[in-house]
């Protein structure tokens, strides 16, 4: 009995055992599967870092981004096949051709400071502050800045962006026919990747050395601790150093980019995503459609300044991926513009300009646009602003409009923070102006100038009674001396030994018996004293008058003179002769002279008198080929003879008018004397 029950006892302990191990078994199972799938969530967690898609939905303009880049001032900017988009942390703005862009295909984009370059399909333009210049040019596919110097990489070689154009380089034909993808300086050599080879160049600009490393289709160009990392666009990784090269195979094909990321190399495919090898370039992972994004067509990616990555497609906008260990840092803030009474400042750099501006008083109201760009914290941003010691509360805005400013110095900050982190407050001084009519030397200017307006006032009126009575003082001194002159001219218009001459020629005639002859003279004879005694009258007469008696008189003197000699009178007008006024016998007296004084001594005399108008005067020259004015003087100090109706005619040109313009030249020809020029010149005066 005993025996029987010891038998069950055992065989129940045994079963309960069996059934105890079986159970443990279980747990176990379940355990190493939770085990597992905590590791494949810890594994999945380590591949998939938080990540954020940009598309149309979150006001991205297209769909289609190159490439990005981040300025200094840490705006994110993308390349797009639409236009260059700005990215904030909160909005994007989107500059075209509309805004001044040399094409809306941006390819690639480069920031120094707050300068962009940007490489399009038609060439490059460079943005600032206050808009685009843009160098039309071919396709740019990668930009280098080096010693302020900047090179571009286009389909037909390399470019260097000159002041005012693109200076296209020669290098040889195999780089200068050829599409540059990437250009890279390490410090002493250029490092170029053509679609065919990969080239080593100690300048760009005639270098002297040029070495073509490999043959190739190289597509982007890396430097990683004096190593030169390249890839091809189906031939994997090149490692150059020493201008040795090693390849290393990737699975990744249609390379076109390489990037340090977080001590990790990112691969770009265009068509199969992200390639991640870890510093000794093993395989990481993948980042593609199959896990983390949702499409293949990958263009390129890039590092913000706050380890935050960014990868940009060709079909799905671009990707955020928040980083694990941020860079915890002071925010920085800036001055985006400031106006004027609505009028941005243009004329200087107003986050570098360390003078005070002065405006004048009524430039009183002033508006700040101050801007801290933090991808990670846009929404935690806060501003303040102080003007002369007196500070506004934080808040979301970053702009005051500060108008009807009074005269006198200020100092206005800005200060931005994110929490408690504040930045470093930005300072822009200006001075304004006291309006000049309340200034104390403008009053006492007025004052001044006002009791010297009244003196001069009191003293032009006497000045002008004064000249007034200088002006007819002057005026009858004038008529009287003029009236002298007409007196004495009329006493001398007909030289009484030129009477007797001429009745002693008719005498002659009439008693040789010519009655022709003495018929004509006595015509002409009769025609000039008529002429005389009617200009006598006159104060003014025709030019075709005083013409007629020009040629009487001559003619008198043809015929009684002892020598012949000849006289041409013309006249070179664009007005007739008869609607011309001039004072009555002005031209006689230098007639007569010639003809007593000038060539009474020479054989074949000539006399020519002309007469043109030029610039509203009236022009007369009469020309002689007698013995000269000096010879002439010198007879005149002999003889007793005192030509005073020369005098007397010459005063009288002479207070025409003031224009006027006498001369008494001499001629030569090879050294002698030819004859005498009498030039003068009175006002153009007509009868219209």
């Amino acid at each position: 009995m005993m025996k029987t029950q010891y038998h069950i006892t055992k065989t129940a302990m045994r079963n309960n055992f069996v059934l105890s191990t079986q159970k443990h078994s279980v747990q176990n199972f379940v355990f190493l599967l939770l085990c597992c799938f905590i590791c494949g969530l810890i594994n999945v967690s380590a591949q998939n870092q938080p990540l954020k898609t940009y598309t149309k939905n979150n006001g991205l303009p297209s769909l289609h981004i190159n490439s990005g880049a981040q300025d200094k001032t840490g705006y994110v900017w993308l390349a797009s096949n639409n236009g260059l988009i700005q990215f904030n942390g909160n909005e994007f703005t989107t500059f075209t051709t509309k805004n001044g862009l040399i094409s809306n295909n941006v390819n690639i984009i480069s920031s120094k400071g707050n300068t962009l370059f940007i490489g399009t399909d038609k060439g490059l333009s460079i943005k600032k502050h206050h808009g685009f210049t843009n160098f039309e040019g071919n396709n740019v596919n990668c930009i280098l800045t080096v010693k302020n110097r900047t090179f571009l990489g286009t389909n037909k070689g390399i470019v260097r962006v000159r002041e005012n154009y693109l200076s296209p380089l020669r290098t040889n034909f195999q780089i200068d026919l050829n599409q540059i993808n990437d250009m890279l300086f390490d410090g002493k050599f250029y490092w170029i990747a053509t679609n065919k080879s990969l080239w080593k160049l100690d300048k760009l600009i005639n270098p002297k050395v040029l070495k073509r490393i490999d043959v190739n289709n190289y597509t982007s160009l890396l430097i990683n601790e004096k190593t030169i990392i390249a890839t091809t666009y189906n031939k994997g990784l090149k490692f150059i150093k020493n201008n040795e090269v090693e390849t290393q195979s990737i699975t990744a094909q249609n390379v076109i980019e390489i990037k340090k990321i977080n001590n990790q190399f990112w691969i770009i495919s265009e068509d199969n995503g992200i390639e991640v090898l870890d510093a000794n370039f093993n395989f990481v992972k993948n980042i593609n459609k199959y896990n983390s994004l949702t499409t293949n067509k990958i263009t390129s990616t890039f590092q913000d300044n706050e380890n935050n990555t960014w990868v940009s497609t060709k079909d799905k906008g671009v990707y955020f991926i928040k980083s694990d260990k941020p860079i915890q840092k002071k925010p920085s803030i800036s001055f985006e513009n400031i106006e004027v009474v609505f009028t941005p400042i243009d004329s200087i750099n107003i986050n570098n300009y360390a003078k005070t501006l002065k405006l004048p008083a009524d430039k009183n109201h002033i508006s700040f646009y101050y801007k801290t760009i933090n991808i990670s914290n846009s929404n935690k941003l806060e501003y303040r602003y102080t003007l002369n010691n007196q500070t506004s509360p934080w808040s979301t805005k970053s702009a005051i409009d500060l108008a009807y400013l009074s005269p006198g110095n200020y100092t206005f900050s800005a200060q931005s923070r994110i929490g408690k982190i504040e930045s470093t407050p930005i300072e822009f001084n200006f001075y304004i102006d006291t309006p000049i009519y309340k200034k104390s030397w403008f009053i006492w200017s007025i004052i001044g100038v006002t009791c010297i307006i009244l003196t001069l006032i009191v003293w032009s009126y006497i000045r002008r009674i004064q000249a007034k009575n200088k002006a007819k003082v002057a005026k009858l001194e004038l008529e009287n001396h003029l009236i002298s002159l007409e007196q004495k001219a009329l006493q001398l218009q007909m030289n009484p030994h030129f009477i007797f001459n001429v009745l002693n020629g008719i005498k002659a005639l009439g008693n040789s018996g010519k009655s022709v002859e003495l018929n004509t003279t006595i015509s002409k004879f009769a025609t000039l004293l008529r002429g005389v005694l009617h200009n006598s009258r006159q104060e003014e007469i025709s030019l075709a008058e005083e013409i007629t008696t020009l040629k009487n008189y001559i003619e008198l003197e043809q015929q009684i003179n002892s020598n012949t000699f000849e006289y041409s009178i013309t006249t070179n007008l664009s007005i007739e002769p008869e609607e011309i006024l001039i004072p009555p016998m002005l031209i006689q007296p230098f007639v007569e002279n010639s003809i007593k004084h000038g060539i009474s001594f020479v054989e074949n005399g000539k006399i020519t008198i002309s007469f043109s108008i030029k610039n509203d005067l009236l022009h007369c020259e009469i020309i002689d080929n007698g013995i000269g004015v000096h010879q002439s003087k010198e007879l005149k100090k002999v003889s007793s003879h005192k030509s005073v109706a020369l005098k007397v005619t010459q005063e009288r040109i002479r207070n025409l008018s003031k224009k006027g313009a006498f001369s008494i030249i001499e001629l030569y020809n090879e050294g002698k004397v030819t004859g005498t020029k009498v030039l003068f010149e009175i006002p153009l005066k007509t009868d219209f």
